[in-house]
């Protein structure tokens, strides 16, 4: 008896007409048109000339691989340190991360591009100067014999561009 009930309630629901056929046919052709759409520019977008109609995306993205070695290119720095007798309280900052020490007079470092080197000199109290005595040839920031003065602060020395 429970078993007759449950179904003639299924029967009922299923035979509500709660859509009419026009709406229903303009749903479906309204999801294959949706579905067309987006095959068109998944193809659109596999192909980088047609890319650039869909998406600006490729500005925000990473290193092409054909470009990767760029990514991995150091350049080299010599520096001096100049009224002051080496310290290991004298750091070096690569993009304001400590990176090296003055454990002797001269340093040579190596940067990356676009690389951001400062002195940090907020753990000694006298001042004293930093020089850059030489670089290496793939630096094209015009850097070599820069000096500067570092009085118990960070002080920016330079920013490096490779060539």
């Amino acid at each position: 008896m429970k078993f007759k009930k449950i179904r003639s309630f299924f029967y009922a629901i299923g035979t509500m007409n709660i859509i009419n056929k026009k709406t229903e046919r303009f749903l479906a052709l309204l999801s294959l048109v949706c579905i067309f759409i987006l095959i068109i520019a998944q193809i659109g977008l596999v192909n980088e000339t047609t890319r650039t109609f869909f998406t600006d995306i490729d500005k925000y993205e990473g290193v092409n691989i054909n470009n990767l070695h760029d990514v991995f290119k150091q350049g080299e720095l010599s520096l001096k340190l100049i009224g002051m007798e080496p310290n290991n309280n004298i750091k070096v900052l690569l993009n304001g991360t400590p990176a090296y020490e003055f454990k002797s007079d001269t340093l040579n470092i190596k940067a990356r591009n676009n690389c951001l080197i400062e002195i940090d000199g907020t753990k000694i109290k006298s001042p004293f100067k930093v020089k850059i005595v030489s670089i290496s040839e793939n630096i094209s920031t015009p850097c070599k014999d820069k000096e500067i003065e570092v009085n118990s602060n960070i002080q920016v020395l330079t920013r490096i561009f490779l060539k």
